[in-house]
């Protein structure tokens, strides 16, 4: 299995992140993607950048260095399920967003929080992927919530950064994937790259999906046709 486009990355619109927009599409292009996704943090987090950022988005290309770019925002998730405080009209311009845990917006609390607020997520339409959901510091009901996503059109991330960086995400992450395959939830699997050396790396977590057989079909963005008909499903033409 392989992907053929990242759509959770960082630029230094996050400060925490060290490449430009074009660098991060030469990284993609390096990896031989036919897309990126942009998705920097949402600005309740401290060093995110003001929503204005997000309103503009519609000024980056299509295409840089022919790969393809979708304009995006990774969403803080806050206690009970808010995200962000955004107008909507800053929102206009994205076109894939990921809602994930940060302890820097919500501190690690109680399954029970985790997963009331994961479930606002499921309601919430401006949300198209769960974002890292194995991090084993905010723990909530798996089945309850994956068995939720495809009802909700939401997909569910596996986040091959993860792997590296949150101890105890591959047991995590496994047990998402499972429960996935077992409901046939869509996936996406990402590098979170916050840098352009790092974009398209996802060997981690799809060395897991092989092992599990996980079925490639359940991936948007295995292949071009799959993250091709994902968007066109949500008003958007990728590829002309």
């Amino acid at each position: 299995m392989q992907i053929v486009a990242d759509l959770h990355t960082h630029t230094i619109a996050s400060t925490h992140a060290y490449s430009t927009v074009h660098e991060m599409a030469r990284g993609a292009k390096e990896r031989g993607l036919l897309a990126i996704g942009i998705t920097d943090h949402g600005p309740d987090m401290a060093d995110g950048p003001h929503e204005w950022h997000f309103s503009n988005l519609n000024i980056i290309p299509r295409v840089i260095e022919g790969v393809t770019v979708i304009r995006g925002i990774e969403f803080n998730i806050r206690p009970g399920g808010a995200l962000d405080r955004m107008s909507a009209k800053s929102l206009e311009p994205v076109e894939f967003s990921l809602a994930s845990f940060h302890e820097c917006c919500f501190a690690p609390s109680t399954r029970a929080a985790h997963t009331e607020a994961l479930e606002a997520v499921l309601h919430d339409p401006r949300v198209n992927a769960l974002g890292h959901p194995g991090n084993p510091k905010f723990d909530f009901d798996q089945e309850h919530i994956i068995s939720q996503c495809g009802k909700y059109g939401k997909l569910v991330e596996i986040n091959s950064n993860s792997f590296a960086i949150r101890k105890g995400s591959k047991e995590n992450c496994t047990a998402i994937a499972r429960l996935c395959k077992k409901y046939g939830v869509q996936i996406v699997v990402d590098s979170d790259s916050h840098i352009e050396y790092t974009v398209g790396c996802a060997d981690n977590a799809l060395a897991m999906l092989d092992e599990i057989g996980f079925p490639e079909e359940l991936v948007v963005n295995s292949s071009r046709e799959r993250l091709d008909a994902y968007f066109r499903g949500r008003g958007l033409r990728l590829f002309e």
